[in-house]
């Protein structure tokens, strides 16, 4: 019988490429200043109340996005805002938002 070493084991490194992996980033989490925290609170409720669309940039997915949209819901309990797109990002992952 004949050992068959590590012959074995490349098939599993075809699955996981080792290069792969070490080129994978993650971006941090938003973290912003009290300031901007209020800055941000503000301009979403005037999004809510006024209806106007505002220029928001998110983290989803460990990607950086940026959207124009206008406020239709703002949960407080959860922390959740949802637009009039039907769709809803938690406000830890916004990073800037801006008047359209």
């Amino acid at each position: 019988m004949r050992d068959r070493g590590m012959k074995k084991w490349k098939p599993f490194n075809a699955v996981v490429p080792s290069s792969y992996l070490k080129n994978q980033e993650t971006l941090p989490v938003p973290s912003l200043s009290e300031n901007e925290i209020l800055e941000c609170e503000e301009l979403l409720k005037k999004s809510l109340y006024t209806k106007i669309k505002l220029k928001i940039t998110f983290l989803y997915n460990n990607k950086k996005l940026c959207k124009e949209k206008t406020v239709k819901r703002i949960n407080n309990v959860n922390k959740n805002i949802y637009f009039t797109d039907n769709s809803y990002i938690n406000f830890r992952q916004i990073y800037k938002v801006e008047k359209k």
